[in-house]
Parts: structure tokens; sequence; C-alpha cells
């Protein structure tokens, strides 16, 4: 599922080099936690949250009958 998740990232962001996905599984409840290149943070959210809320409801979707709760949390890669 983290690849899935990256590489629809990678194809958004402009910078695709600096994306990475790290996840984290709490339990009942999975984290992806995604660092972008500060200049694709927009890019990756889209209009009024509409790209991020996409991906998760594909996210969610594919996963359903593991009955699990995913958050997607974005982080601007502040390396220089």
């Amino acid at each position: 599922m983290i690849d899935l998740v990256e590489s629809f990232i990678k194809e958004l962001a402009k910078n695709a080099d600096s994306v990475s996905v790290r996840y984290e599984d709490k339990g009942k409840n999975g984290i992806f936690y995604i660092t972008v290149d500060p200049h694709d943070v927009g890019r990756v959210i889209g209009h009024q949250g509409k790209t991020i809320q996409a991906l998760d409801t594909l996210v969610t979707a594919i996963n359903a009958y593991n009955k699990q709760n995913y958050v997607l949390k974005i982080n601007e890669d502040d390396r220089k």
C-alpha cells in the first residue's frame, strides 16, 4: 500500500525525488506520513483538499476489508 500511495504522490509532485512515504501501524489505525517538497504541498493537497481527499478515499476503499482507519499526514521536506 505504501508503494501505491507513493506512486500517486510522485505523479502529482514536480520534485518527485523529494517524496517519501512512511507507514505507521497504530492498532486499528494506520497513518501514512507523506513528505514532499514545500513547493509541492499545494499540488498534493489540491484545490479545497480534493486531491488528498480522493487519495484518502482510494486508500480506505482498497483496505475496507481490514476494518482499519487510515490517516494521511503531509509534511514539508525541510532538507535543503
